[in-house]
This record gives C-alpha cells, sequence and structure tokens, in this order.
C-alpha cells in the first residue's frame, strides 16, 4: 500500500508539472531565426552549404637576388702551386619566391571572389583553389584602406557563389561560423558569437568598423567567410588580436555591407570613390567639452576647414562640432570619416553641428576624397622619369614610416635620370633640388626649376634611413 500511495504521489507530481510548463510557456525555446532547435544540426547544414564557397589563396612575390660563389683563380696549376689554391668570387642572381597564405569567399558564379588586400599584397602570382581544382587568379584591384581585393578566376562552368548577408542588422551575441585556410588545412569551421560591432582605431586599416568574433581565426583565415546561422556570409575574416600569433577569442572581420561596396566600385570603376567633406577634425575630451560647454563627448571638433572645400562652401566652421550626418547621431572621429567616405560624392547630406551652444543645420554636396586612386607621372623636356602618388596612412604604416610629408614612389622609368639617381619604387619622396614635395603637383612644381644642364638632387626616405642621391641632368 505504501509503494501504492508513492506512485500516484510521483504521477501527480508530473501531471501538476506538465500543467504548469503549458500554463507558463515553458516549452523548449525555438530559434526564431533558423526556426530550429537543434543547433547541432544547423551549424552542420551552415556549414556545408557555405564550405564550397569559400576558397584556399596562395600568392607568391618572385624576385631576383644575387648569389656569390667561387672559382678558382685562372685554373692555373702554377699559381696554385707556389701560392696555393686563389678563389675569385663571382656573382649570378637566383630567383626565390615569398608565397603567402590567405582565403577568399566566392561572391559570384563567373568567378569574382572577395578577399584581403594584404593576401595578395605585392604579389607576382596568385592561385585559387576551389575544391580539387586550382585557377590562375587575376586581380581586379584592391584598396588597401579598407583591406579588401577582388580577384578573378575564369573557369568553364558556374562557380559556388555564396549568399551575402546585411551586417547593418547583425546583434552581438548571435552565433557565427568562421570558414577559412588556417594554416593550409582547408574548409576548417569554427563557431562563437559576435562579440562586439562598430570596433576602429585597431590600427589593421585606415577606414574601420570591425566585426569583432571568438570564433577561432587563425593565420591562413585572412579572407575568409563569417558566416550567420541562416547561411549568409555577413563578414570577411581579416585579422587577430593575439601576444602569440595564435587565437586568444579576439578576432576582426570587414562588415560585408562595406566589403561588398568596396567591391562593386572595384569593378565598375577600378579603384573606390569616396566622399569627401574638407575638414580636420578631433574628438572631444572632458576638458574640450567643459571648455565648449557640451553636455557630453559625444561629436567630432572641427580643427579646420580647406579653403573651397565642400564644408567651407557649406558654412562650416573651425570650432563647430559636428554631431550628426543625416540624422545619424556621429559619437567620434572614425564614425564621421567612416560615414562620410562611404558616402557617393555629389551626395547632398544634412550636417548637424553644435555652434556656441547652439544646434545647427548645413547642407553640404560632397566632393571627391583627393588622391583616392591617382597617381601622377611626368613627363617632357625634363622627364625624371618618375610616377608619384599621394602617401597615403597605410603605405606609410606598411613601409614603417612614421613623418607625414612626402609623396610615394610607384614606379621609376629605366635608364631615367630618377633612375640613374638611384631612386627606387617604394622610397618617400621629401624633397627635390632642396624643394620640399608634399604632394604631386609640387614635384611638377620643381621640375620646372631644374635646369637642362643642371644637377637632379633627392632627398628619399627608406628603410629608415633618409639619404641624398643625385645625378647630372
Amino acid at each position: 500500500m505504501r509503494h501504492y500511495d508513492r506512485l500516484l504521489a510521483i504521477l501527480a507530481g508530473i501531471v501538476v508539472g506538465l500543467v504548469l510548463t503549458a500554463s507558463l510557456g515553458l516549452v523548449p525555446r525555438v530559434n526564431a531565426a533558423v526556426g530550429e532547435p537543434d543547433f547541432s544540426e544547423r551549424f552542420a547544414d551552415v556549414a556545408e552549404e557555405v564550405m564550397p564557397s569559400v576558397v584556399t589563396i596562395t600568392s607568391a612575390k618572385i624576385y631576383e637576388m644575387p648569389v656569390r660563389t667561387w672559382e678558382p683563380f685562372w685554373g692555373d696549376d702554377f699559381f696554385d702551386f707556389f701560392f696555393g689554391p686563389h678563389y675569385v668570387p663571382r656573382y649570378h642572381k637566383k630567383e626565390f619566391r615569398q608565397e603567402a597564405l590567405g582565403s577568399g569567399v566566392i561572391v559570384s558564379e563567373d568567378g569574382y571572389i572577395l578577399t584581403n588586400a594584404h593576401v595578395v599584397q605585392d604579389a607576382d602570382e596568385i592561385k585559387v583553389h576551389i575544391g580539387d581544382e586550382t585557377y590562375d587568379a587575376r586581380l581586379v584591384g584592391k584598396d588597401e584602406k579598407t583591406d579588401i581585393a577582388v580577384l578573378k578566376v575564369d573557369a568553364d562552368k558556374k562557380l559556388p557563389a555564396a549568399k551575402l548577408g546585411d551586417s547593418d542588422k547583425i546583434r552581438v551575441g548571435e552565433w557565427v561560423l568562421a570558414i577559412g585556410s588556417p594554416f593550409r588545412l582547408e574548409h576548417t569551421v569554427t563557431a562563437g558569437i559576435i562579440s562586439a560591432k562598430g570596433r576602429s582605431r585597431m590600427g589593421i586599416a585606415d577606414y574601420e568598423d570591425f566585426i569583432q568574433t571568438d570564433a577561432a581565426i587563425n593565420p591562413g583565415n585572412s579572407g575568409g567567410a563569417l558566416v550567420n546561422l541562416r547561411g549568409e556570409v555577413i563578414g570577411i575574416n581579416t585579422a587577430i588580436f593575439s601576444r602569440t600569433g595564435g587565437n586568444i577569442g579576439i578576432g576582426f572581420a570587414i562588415p560585408i555591407n562595406l566589403a561588398k561596396k568596396v567591391m562593386d566600385q572595384i569593378i565598375s570603376h577600378g579603384r573606390v570613390i569616396r566622399g569627401y567633406l574638407g575638414v580636420t577634425i578631433q574628438d572631444i575630451d572632458d576638458d574640450i567639452a567643459m571648455a565648449l560647454g557640451l553636455d557630453s563627448k559625444k561629436g567630432a571638433l572641427v580643427a579646420s576647414v580647406v579653403p573651397s572645400s565642400p564644408a567651407d562652401d557649406a558654412g562650416i566652421r573651425r570650432g563647430d562640432v559636428i554631431i550628426a550626418v543625416d540624422d545619424e547621431p556621429i559619437n567620434d572621429v572614425e564614425e564621421l570619416r567612416t560615414k562620410i567616405a562611404n558616402t557617393e560624392p555629389g551626395t547632398k547630406v544634412k550636417i548637424k553641428i553644435i555652434r556656441n551652444g547652439k544646434i545647427i543645420t548645413k547642407r553640404v554636396k560632397l566632393g571627391e576624397l583627393p588622391g583616392e586612386g591617382q597617381t601622377e607621372t611626368f613627363a617632357g623636356g625634363n622627364n625624371l622619369g618618375l610616377t608619384v602618388k599621394p602617401l597615403s596612412p597605410s603605405d606609410a604604416r606598411r613601409l614603417g614610416y612614421d613623418g607625414d610629408e612626402g609623396v610615394l614612389v610607384t614606379d621609376v622609368k629605366p635608364g631615367s635620370i630618377a633612375d640613374r639617381a638611384g631612386v627606387q619604387p617604394d622610397d618617400v619622396l621629401l624633397e627635390v633640388n632642396q624643394i620640399p614635395i608634399e604632394s604631386p603637383s609640387d614635384l611638377a612644381a620643381a621640375l620646372n626649376q631644374i635646369k637642362r644642364d643642371g644637377v637632379a638632387l633627392f632627398v628619399v626616405w627608406r628603410d629608415g634611413t633618409t639619404m641624398y642621391l643625385a645625378t647630372k641632368m
């Protein structure tokens, strides 16, 4: 009888529990985004769907170096007998290959592939490995300011293109998968969450708006896919924060909306066209906020205005604090730079500013950021044989140059005046005949002052050293 009472009590407890569960809505929670209560199955489905679209990229820089060998002096036994073997050095060129490894994402069936610019930096040869097949890839273009590159392969079949999501809609805490080829381990899949959005000032690129994730990312993952549980690519994996070189749970990906915008411009125009406001800006600290009578440190302080720029034409002044663009709040300098750069030149935007304690709205027609993808070649009677471009922060960072003057030498014509003097590509040109060079137009002006029978004197920065180079005209 006692056992019977105990059984009834257990059954009663189960019934009460079921009633409470039903009445309180305590049922297994289903992920509304994917409609699947079984995350393990969903992870496997997404990985299976996306992996064919993620490729391995190998690139190689080929260069020649002089190699010294030793040969017997004349090869004469007479000299060997009296003086011992004598050897003289001879030099020959030997070809070396410096290889790099990365990943990429197929974004179109006709062979366009997204990856990182640093994966194919200075590459003479790029190969894309898709399944068991290897293709020679053509570099359509790259944008070092965002670390995005676009490749193209010509296949005789349709390639498996990935679905691209909307990175503006991602949420912190959302599950993601990272897919790539770390250490040449193709189609490695790791899982994690979105740890943060809008990460900037990481020193990785000029324009930063990174997605942070704790999904394991390692060397070789660069250019691979960050994927949500709908099987959509929401980011291009780019870098990790690490003191050891391996994953410690802090990885960064470029939002796919930004990557796609850069890709579309590279394909359409061969370069990225960015908006231009024409101001020098700085962040606001506590002291500046107090001095200007501001309620918060949010916004970007205008330190100077470029004459005849869009900002100047619209009446923006030094000391204004920009707090919104098209009603989108601006919290700091990075947000303003990114917002303006991502807006097409010619677009009219509303810029909300604080001036003397009052909120004012200015309408500005944005221009095109000068120097974007532009180079100038100088020819004519005093042809130096130089091709130069404005020195960007990403160029300076790549070279290890911490100055802010000079222009970057991108090409030197063989046999030209600059070549005879010893100027090389990737030199930072500081002066020509004691005339400071701050822009390509400064170099054009300096040319006009060099006499045909005079001497061309160059001051360049190279590998941490400033040097003078000279040759007769």
